[in-house]
């Protein structure tokens, strides 16, 4: 006989026993950080871990496991455990795959839902370095090619309608590249990093699998969305 299924806050429970829910470590880290409303404690970190450094993700999820629940001095309604155990474990998060400033930069991304810029549809486009605009509309600023140097050209002689030698300026539009292909590149090399350091984060949760209401799956995000 077939075992009914009753759908509960945890996900489904089958026969008295509830299946969690499949989540993705990204929506797993804004369901806790925006949803939850969850918060980094890196305190937390050294508190429980006696201030010893190499300490990983794994020692941090056992305490949490074994406390039940993160100490809170409250007053506002506290985040759900496994929210509590994401920003723990995000708290944690391994030097190797940049630490503090990673963690805090993960957190802040799921909060708003967004990834790191990583500069869609970029290219390096050659633009002047100053314009103008009058009746004629914009118009790029030129410089004296004198001003450059031996890269440059001088005055050249030229006689005008009365006769007399003049010497005009050589003129030329002074350009700049934005983006720069070390900009673009910048971006999209800190865009492989969130992304390894949710590689990180997921591996740590799945093998605790301590979350009572979810369970991670291997999605992750576009490894490389520009191409």
């Amino acid at each position: 006989m077939m075992q009914a299924a009753i759908k509960t806050e945890a996900g489904f429970r089958l026969g008295g026993v509830a299946s969690k829910k499949p989540v993705s470590i990204r929506d797993l880290l804004q369901w806790a950080f925006r949803s939850e409303c969850a918060q980094l404690d890196f305190d937390e970190i050294g508190s429980e871990t006696g201030g010893r450094a190499g300490v990983g993700i794994e020692y941090v999820l056992m305490q949490q496991s074994i406390l039940g629940c993160r100490p809170d001095g409250g007053g506002s309604s506290e985040p759900h455990h496994d929210a509590d155990i994401v920003a723990s474990a995000l708290s944690a998060l391994p030097d190797s795959v940049g630490g503090r400033s990673m963690a805090i930069s993960i957190a802040d991304l799921a909060r708003v839902g967004q990834v790191p810029d990583w500069m869609p549809n970029a290219q390096p486009v050659i633009v002047p370095v100053d314009s103008y605009t009058n009746q004629h509309g914009c118009q790029a600023k030129t410089a004296d090619s004198a001003g450059l140097g031996c890269d440059g050209w001088p005055k050249q002689p030229r006689r005008n309608r009365k006769g007399v030698i003049v010497h005009d300026a050589v003129s030329y539009c002074p350009v700049v590249v934005r983006p720069t292909v070390s900009q673009i590149a910048r971006a999209r090399r800190a865009y492989f990093a969130w992304w390894g350091a949710l590689l990180e984060l997921r591996a740590s949760l799945q093998q605790q699998s301590m979350l009572s209401r979810f369970e991670v799956t291997n999605d992750m995000p576009e490894l490389e969305p520009w191409k």
